[in-house]
């Protein structure tokens, strides 16, 4: 029963992230999975260069400030180069995130098939392996600390490890900024389940210990904040006779040493120091030297924006939608899709019952030691998001599968509650919060996909290209029916292609649905503004600006205005 129960649930889990990661805005359309940029780099190292194979513009060398963002935009979305977020240096472009993805999945799958992998399905095949091994970790616990537990657990946790993992949320857009997260989240879940076999089994600690010194230093490889959570690797010195011998010291640190100095390595040969990986040349939308990556100043917004941020509820599906940035008040490098996963996903408040159930139950050591394994690579790697200087919907996935992990170990502490009155009053708790983290992912996902495919039109719409703005706009329509971001997009295509009558109906309809929308008031003053009607435009051009006083863009468009009314 337990298998058939916990198979249900992964496939569940499997096909949402199918779902979710073939609609998403990602690397396709007319992108060949060849020039995706994982696999640019993957052509440049058997070419035998560390450099991608991606084609540097010629006017790029050219400019005064190549790292300018101002003077390098055109170069960055131009869709021959797609440069946004690589690493210029000496004349080539580098790939800024780790190699390992590189090494151990593109280029094998390369030599081994002669295809080439998109970056959607590597994302896709990354979360599904992460949850797989926690769910392997969970049955283990659950087999030894809880051995009573019902069998539908499991299953229940799959769902929970699958889904209030975040990954539907990362999945949506599932491109090369999200491979390395998703591949430092499979290493930390395999450095876990290896520590559970060396805590468990003294007399084979010594191998188990090597496998997770280098999955943490794999994980490095991939994403330099796993490096935190390296200090999970000294918990089994817990116990005495480990600690006197010195094989375990060895197989604790070789690996993760050796993964490190290969990383100080490529560093050192691409950019001419072992501690550079990059961040100084990146083609970005921020100037790297314009802020702090780091500061104190940055954590109470990362403290709301990760854990309390909520979301704009509204009747349109998928419900949960993000809120209005000018509202959020992010830090210096911005806030990108972000809903705290404290709020939205209250499951994870059932993390807490381990603690609860370690100091009321006697507890063997290895189980003790592993929970806390657990909290550190969650919350080591959420501290040190706190005081960066951006927040992300990816980044998020660093350490909510470790809330989730310790809140599945959680629900098996709360069913150990007495029968009765009890375990009824924590069921009561704990199941409705399960529903909402199980389906909040799921819908704050698809809002996300819907808003990449709307930015997508838009910016093809910017260039002029009418087919694939359409094609976009049906995507996420199909997504969203009804969603306000497709239908003002539809409007600004009337526009443009000369039917302003049609668009003021749109942007009209669509301010009767949502009147605070300030981008439809906008919208709507600049067409009334194009057939000269100057009072009207004035008058939805100052309703745009009291909801968002402080876009330049309103403001000067009101600004126009006054000056041709009068």
């Amino acid at each position: 029963m337990e298998f058939r129960l916990t198979s249900a649930a992964f496939i569940v889990v499997f096909a949402t992230y199918l779902f979710l990661g073939g609609m998403g805005a990602t690397d396709r359309g007319n992108i060949e999975p060849r020039d995706v940029a994982y696999n640019q780099l993957t052509r440049g190292l058997l070419s035998g260069h560390l450099y991608m194979d991606a084609e540097v513009p010629p006017g790029l060398a050219a400019l005064k400030n190549p790292y300018d963002p101002s003077a390098n935009v055109s170069f960055r979305v131009d869709p021959r180069y797609r440069l946004n977020d690589r690493s210029y240096y000496h004349g080539h472009i580098y790939l800024y995130f780790g190699i390992a993805p590189a090494l151990l999945l593109f280029m094998p799958w390369h030599l081994l098939t002669g295809l080439w992998l998109p970056h959607w399905a590597v994302v896709i095949f990354l979360c599904t392996v992460g949850m797989l091994v926690n769910l392997s970790l969970f049955r283990s616990v659950k087999v030894r600390v809880f051995p009573d537990a019902p069998a539908w657990m499991t299953a229940v946790a799959a769902l929970v490890l699958g889904l209030g993992s975040y990954a539907p949320v990362v999945l949506s857009r599932a491109d090369m900024w999200e491979i390395p997260i998703a591949f430092g989240y499979v290493s930390l879940s395999v450095a876990l389940r290896c520590l559970w076999e060396a805590l468990m089994h003294p007399e084979r600690s010594v191998r188990w210990m090597a496998l997770a010194s280098a999955a943490v230093g794999i994980g490095f490889a991939a994403r330099p904040t796993v490096l935190v959570a390296a200090v999970i690797l000294l918990a089994p010195f817990v116990d005495r006779d480990r600690r006197v011998n010195p094989w375990n010291w060895a197989a604790a640190v070789l690996p993760l040493a050796l993964c490190g100095a290969g990383v100080a390595l490529y560093n050192g040969l691409r950019f001419g120091s072992p501690l550079d990986f990059g961040r100084d040349y990146m083609l970005s939308g921020g100037t790297p030297a314009a802020f702090r990556d780091f500061g104190a100043s940055y954590f109470w917004t990362n403290v709301r924006l990760n854990l309390f941020q909520g979301v704009d509820w509204q009747p349109v599906f998928p419900f949960a939608h993000e809120p209005d940035k000018w509202i959020m008040r992010p830090n210096a490098a911005g806030a990108e899709h972000m809903a705290g996963v404290l709020v939205n996903c209250p499951f994870l408040w059932a993390a807490l019952a381990v603690p609860a159930f370690i100091r009321t139950q006697r507890s063997e050591r290895g189980f003790v030691v592993l929970s806390a394994c657990i909290a550190w690579t969650a919350l080591s790697t959420l501290i040190l998001l706190l005081f960066f200087c951006g927040a992300s919907e990816r980044y998020q996935l660093e350490f909510v599968p470790g809330l989730a992990l310790l809140a599945s170990i959680g629900m098996l502490a709360l069913e150990r509650l007495p029968a009765g009155l009890p375990r009824l009053a924590a069921r009561c708790l704990w199941v409705p919060a399960l529903l909402v983290s199980l389906a909040f992912p799921v819908l704050y996902g698809i809002d996300w996909c819907v808003a990449e495919h709307n930015s997508n039109a838009m910016a093809f719409l910017m260039r002029r290209d009418l087919l694939d703005t359409e094609t976009e706009l049906q995507t996420a329509r199909f997504l969203s029916p009804g969603n306000p971001m497709s239908r003002l997009t539809s409007g600004l295509v009337l526009a443009s292609v000369g039917k302003p009558a049609e668009a003021e109906r749109v942007f009209g309809a669509l301010i009767g649905d949502f009147p605070g929308d300030a981008m439809a008031h906008f919208c709507l003053a600049n067409v009334l503004a194009g057939e000269r009607r100057w009072d009207d435009a004035v008058g939805h051009y100052r309703l745009a600006h009291a909801l968002r006083p402080g876009d330049p863009m309103i403001k000067a468009g009101l600004d126009s205005a006054l000056a041709r009314a009068k």
